[in-house]
């Protein structure tokens, strides 16, 4: 093979390569199949079913915060809404994920979930998208003087983890 037939093939696997690596990419609206002409989300108040008092107004601001950002649904009132997506906190957890480094019965850092329900509903066509898809949301915190302080700084990084989760789903059809 002469030098410029070899560095042709290069060019050309090369290539072939990357476009077949984007081939899953669309340009365009990305939303999944079943959120199709949908262009604007209305998020009620979430509810809430766990014991954290007021968490419900972090998660729903977090939400529609994650929906302004991405662009894709327009976040609006309830009357102008193609769809609506509503949440239900179920549960927040907090889990032991790391020792001290001298007694491993004293816990350095925790795990704050909080999980949530959510239901999507496409008011175009009048059907449920989602109906009570768990979602999760996470964040780490090491405790220093109080846990329940740590929890509690902690809870807005894991709403927006959710809110994240959440919005990803139905704006990137995955």
């Amino acid at each position: 093979m002469t030098p410029i037939s070899l560095r042709s093939a290069v060019v050309l696997t090369l290539t072939l390569l990357l476009l077949n690596g984007c081939s899953g990419y669309r340009v365009g609206n990305i939303s999944g199949q079943e959120v199709q002409g949908v262009k604007s989300v209305y998020v009620p108040m979430a509810k809430n079913q766990s014991f954290t008092p007021e968490i419900q107004a972090t998660v729903t601001s977090a939400v529609v915060r994650r929906f302004d950002n991405d662009g894709t649904l327009q976040t609006m009132n309830s009357d102008h809404a193609d769809s609506q997506l509503d949440i239900t906190i179920t549960d927040v957890k907090m889990t032991p994920t790391r020792s001290t480094q001298d007694n491993v019965l004293i816990t350095a850092q925790y795990q704050v979930e909080v999980i949530a329900k959510v239901t999507f509903i496409n008011r175009r066509t009048g059907r449920p998208v989602v109906t009570n898809q768990e979602f999760r949301g996470t964040a780490l915190y090491y405790v220093a003087q109080d846990v329940q302080e740590g929890k509690r700084q902690a809870i807005p990084s894991a709403c927006e983890n959710l809110a994240y989760n959440i919005v990803k789903r139905f704006t990137e059809g995955w």
